[in-house]
C-alpha cells in the first residue's frame, strides 16, 4: 500500500462500518429485539429528525463496543431499565419534551443520562399513577398486565404477586416463560421484579 492508496472514510475502520450498518435493523427488526448498537441507531435517526444533520460520533476508542456512545447506553440502562421498548420510548419522550427545551444544540449523548432527566422520566411517565417512584410488594399492577394474566385464569394483582410468580422453580407450566415475554413485548420492566424484597 502506498500513500495514493490511501482514501477518506465516513467510519474510522471496519469495526464502526459494521456497527453503522446495524441501525437500518431497526426498521424491520421488532423492538424487543434491539440491542444498544439499534437504540443507539434509533437515536441518531431522531437526532437527524430534529436537528436535519448526523450526529457527530465522538469515535474516542477504536472499538465501538467500547465507544463514548456506547457507554452512555449502558449508563442510561443502569440507570432507567434495560428493556429495549422502554428505552425507545425514552428516547421519544426526550426527543418531544427535553429537546425542543433546549436552548441550545444539543451535542453530546449524554444529555439523556442527567439524573434529573432519567428521573423526571420514571417520576411523570414511566411510574405515573403509581404511589411515588417507589415500587414495592403492594403496589398494584398496572391493569395492562394484570388483564394478560386474567386471560389465562391467573388473579395478579401487585407486583409482589408477580415478583412470587417471576421466582417459583420450576414456574407453572400455564405461565411459563411465554407469558412473561408477553408482558415485555407490552413494556413490562423486569428489572422492577429484582428490587423487589
Amino acid at each position: 500500500m502506498t500513500d495514493e492508496d490511501i482514501e477518506f472514510s465516513d467510519y474510522p475502520n471496519d469495526k464502526y462500518k459494521k456497527f453503522f450498518d446495524k441501525f437500518s435493523e431497526i426498521e424491520t427488526l421488532d423492538v424487543s429485539q434491539w440491542k444498544p448498537a439499534h437504540l443507539l441507531g434509533y437515536f441518531c435517526k431522531k437526532y437527524k429528525e430534529t436537528y436535519k444533520a448526523n450526529y457527530a460520533w465522538k469515535f474516542n476508542n477504536p472499538a465501538p463496543s467500547k465507544c463514548f456512545e456506547v457507554w452512555q447506553m449502558s449508563v442510561l440502562a443502569s440507570k432507567l431499565s434495560a428493556n429495549p421498548k422502554i428505552l425507545r420510548d425514552y428516547i421519544d419522550w426526550i426527543y418531544e419534551n427535553i429537546v425542543p427545551q433546549a436552548k441550545r444544540k444539543l451535542t453530546s449523548i449524554s444529555f439523556m443520562t442527567k439524573e434529573e432527566v432519567v428521573n423526571d422520566y420514571k417520576i411523570n411517565v414511566l411510574f405515573a399513577g403509581m404511589k411515588g417512584s417507589n415500587v414495592d410488594r403492594t403496589t398494584p399492577l398496572p391493569a395492562i398486565y394484570k388483564d394478560i394474566f386474567a386471560k389465562a385464569g391467573f388473579l395478579i394483582n401487585t407486583y409482589g404477586d408477580l415478583a412470587f410468580l417471576s421466582q417459583m422453580s420450576p414456574m407453572p407450566r400455564e405461565i411459563s416463560c411465554a407469558m412473561m415475554d408477553i408482558i415485555d413485548k407490552h413494556g413490562f420492566d423486569k428489572d422492577i421484579l429484582k428490587r423487589i424484597v
